[in-house]
């Protein structure tokens, strides 16, 4: 089983469209993948105090859910280096629905992350 999360605008599942903003998402739906199928969806909210200022929360938030992989639009240096420093993988290219975005991982159509983020964004 492999446990994946995706940044959402909704907690709407595999229906819910991707954030392009990883820190600023309102939800991140968690997919348990057993092999390539769909095995169980659930939602949760991005609810930091902090928000998308501190790019360390969300780290947390999906490390306490045993969350082993990230499927992201963008992300900023830091928010990714909080990522991996869990031991959390990140993979780049997320666009579309939740569905979607599963769908390229299992096709190995996103771009794995090491050190550099996706972001421009001036508060990264």
């Amino acid at each position: 089983m492999t446990k994946i999360a995706i940044p959402s605008m909704s907690n709407e599942g595999l229906d819910s469209e991707v954030s392009a903003h990883f820190g600023s998402c309102q939800y991140f739906t968690i997919i348990n993948l057993n092999g390539k199928n769909v095995a169980e969806v659930e939602a949760i909210g991005n609810g930091s105090e902090d928000g998308q200022h501190n790019c360390a929360a969300p780290a947390f938030l999906l490390k306490a859910h045993d969350v082993q992989a990230v499927l992201v639009s963008g992300i900023g240096g830091r928010p990714l280096m909080s990522l991996t420093g869990q031991g959390i993988k990140v993979y780049a290219g997320a666009v579309g629905k939740v569905s979607d975005a599963v769908q390229d991982f299992n096709d190995g159509l996103l771009q794995e992350l090491s050190t550099m983020g996706t972001c421009n964004c001036h508060h990264h």
